[in-house]
């Protein structure tokens, strides 16, 4: 991981934007921006950096040029750094990927096809967790990212527009975020569900709880004792009330990492991040993953962990199933259409519901293993 990027380094892949026109008005230095359609005023510093980029000249050449009209080296280096992430963040600077410094990463999320460009392998390398199938060529791309660290910070624009910026370790976590946004939001008339989603004969067994029952946990347990992983998160309900997980990798936060050690001893190697609301995290490749595609609802269950508490496993009506999934769930216009009711609905025809209270992640795992294995 190239962490001390800086953009002397990063110089070499930033350009003026095509769009970006330098004008002198009442002898003041301008810059016009075709997208944004503003007007920016340079100071002569700044206006002496922007010709000098479009003489083509280094970020370093452009320090040593400042040195000469009597600014110290560090201020130089600020002037330039200040001065490109402002740009940059604009919209002014934009990149020019050469097959050197270009590292893409391309895939396919359901109904979103991805391409990611990264200004060096570390970055494309710490993203390729997020992918269940790695570097998958996709023919098509609906969304496209920008990441380039400068600064010491990683900025990303998605879809030529700038996106956020970030430290390092919070890149996978806000990258995942926003991406889950773009499935949402593509995947109509899907709605989304706030559950982990698990194969078992062909059928789907939905885990769904408020945040820290236990949701992640208890998946990868099951995971263990032979299902199929088709997300920790966001379940995609069909109008036709069959489901298919959105198959990022399971986020693992610190209460479960010496209980998950235990059968997984790869965990502790893998990186941590941290998620935007401070929560570290860690992301751990899955195998076996659920094919893509809708499968019927066999089972859904509502987690409940309580410490000291033995587990107990209490049957549902659909009624109160209902009332619970609609509470849980989502679409891309915030509010639930008569279309998304009736998909929820048809989820329950095939579906037995539970609400499974618990302390101890093993025994929960037998309880759902036993009655996912249950053909009565």
């Amino acid at each position: 991981m190239t962490t001390q990027d800086s953009p002397l380094e990063l110089s070499s892949i930033l350009r003026p934007a095509a769009d970006a026109s330098f004008s002198l008005i009442d002898d003041r230095p301008v810059l016009f921006s075709e997208s944004n359609q503003t007007i920016y005023e340079l100071n002569p510093v700044a206006a002496f950096i922007w010709c000098s980029l479009l003489d083509h000249k280094t970020a370093g050449g452009i320090c040593q040029d400042l040195v000469k009209f009597e600014l110290d080296l560090p201020t130089a280096r600020q002037f330039v750094r200040q001065a490109f992430r402002n740009w940059f963040e604009s919209g002014l600077l934009e990149a020019k990927w050469g097959s050197s410094d270009r590292h893409d990463l391309t895939a396919n999320l359901g109904k979103l096809g991805v391409d990611i460009r990264t200004s060096s392998e570390g970055l494309k390398e710490l993203l390729l967790p997020l992918f269940s199938d790695g570097d998958v060529k996709t023919e098509q791309a609906s969304d496209k990212f920008e990441i380039l660290e400068i600064g010491g910070q990683v900025h990303v624009k998605h879809n030529g527009n700038s996106a956020f910026r970030c430290a390092i370790d919070e890149l996978v976590p806000t990258i995942k975020a926003l991406l889950t946004e773009q499935i949402v939001a593509q995947s109509f008339p899907n709605i989304a569900l706030h559950a982990a989603s698990l194969l078992k004969g062909g059928k789907a067994l939905l885990v769904s709880g408020c945040p820290g029952a236990g949701k992640t946990t208890l998946a990868l347990h099951l995971v263990h004792k032979g299902f199929e992983y088709g997300g920790d998160d966001i379940v995609l309900i069909a109008p036709d009330g069959q489901v298919e997980g959105v198959p990022f990798p399971p986020a693992l936060k610190p209460g479960a990492w010496a209980m998950i050690s235990e059968f997984r001893e790869d965990l502790s190697s893998t990186p941590v991040h941290k998620r935007l609301d401070g929560q570290r995290v860690r992301y751990l490749d899955i195998s076996p993953r659920a094919r893509g595609g809708n499968v019927p609802v066999g089972w859904i269950v509502f987690i409940k962990r309580i410490p000291q508490h033995p587990p107990n496993l209490t049957p549902l009506g659909q009624l109160e199933t209902m009332r619970r999934l609609i509470d849980g769930s989502y679409t891309a216009g915030e509010k639930l259409t008569r279309q998304g009711f009736n998909a929820i609905k048809q989820t329950l025809i095939h579906a037995r519901s539970f609400e499974l209270t618990y302390s101890d992640a093993g025994q929960a795992r037998d309880i759902l293993f036993d009655l996912c294995n249950d053909q009565s």
